[in-house]
């Protein structure tokens, strides 16, 4: 999905969000598959949602579905997230980890796939201090927009 900004803005975004190692969002490579949901199913990994790393990512998405040039309903999210110079998309683990926990839901919405976050989703954000997802989309808006030179 389309989304206004550069990636660089996304990945300082994650960086603030996450100041740990590993992102939680990552570029499109060539074997990814990310408009398709048994990908996203597939190879399972010992994660848990309770890190700081998985509320940081949930954010972090929600924040960017934000900047979508087609406006997505609260509480989604793309699966591909096509920025002005680059592809990305959320970390494979931790979406697989919020599918199999229940916090999200995949769907088509046209050709693409976008996540809804379910009730337990938004109950799993408050309980990590992250508000839910009206508040995140009350916030002043993100940085992706803004170009980086």
């Amino acid at each position: 999905m389309r989304i206004n900004g550069r990636s660089a803005a996304a990945k300082r975004r994650a960086a603030e969000l996450y100041p740990g190692e590993s992102l939680p969002i990552s570029v499109v490579k060539p074997s990814d598959r990310p408009l398709s949901l048994e990908w996203w199913r597939s190879n399972p990994q010992a994660e848990s949602s309770g890190s700081a790393r998985h509320a940081a990512a949930l954010t972090l998405y929600l924040e960017i579905a934000k900047a979508s040039k087609i406006q997505l309903p609260e509480n989604t999210f793309p699966a591909r997230i096509d920025f002005d110079d680059e592809t990305m998309r959320p970390d494979k683990g931790v979406i697989k980890v919020f599918l199999d926990e229940g916090l999200v839901e995949g769907r088509l919405m046209g050709s693409q796939l976008v996540f809804d976050v379910t009730a337990a989703g938004n109950r799993y954000l408050a309980a990590q201090g992250m508000g839910n997802q009206t508040a995140v989309r009350s916030s002043p808006s993100p940085p992706f927009s803004s170009v980086i030179s």
